[in-house]
């Protein structure tokens, strides 16, 4: 979860200075708003491409993982899972 919270942190880092440069620009609140979303979103197009990527590799990883331990039959399954088969096993 690293690359990913780190990634999350750039982008907004990015938005809030845009949002600090637009408001001392003139911008008023849903004004500025919509343009540090925008040029926010530009400049992590830009910027954080790296981040990126890596976080999506990241994420293909786990993905990939999780899928192999389905296949094994090795797969933990989540809380909620569990629950819903305990229920199931009550009502029957």
């Amino acid at each position: 979860m690293g690359v990913t919270l780190r990634y999350t942190a750039m982008r907004l880092g990015i938005f809030v200075v845009c949002l600090v440069l637009a408001a001392a620009l003139g911008a008023r609140t849903w004004l500025a708003l919509l343009i540090a979303a925008v040029v926010s979103v530009l400049l992590s197009l830009l910027l954080l491409r790296k981040q990126r990527e890596a976080m999506a590799l990241a994420l293909q990883q786990r993905v990939e993982a999780r899928v192999a331990a389905q296949q094994q039959g090795t797969a933990r399954k989540s809380r909620f899972a569990r629950g819903l088969d305990e229920d199931n096993a009550a009502e029957d």
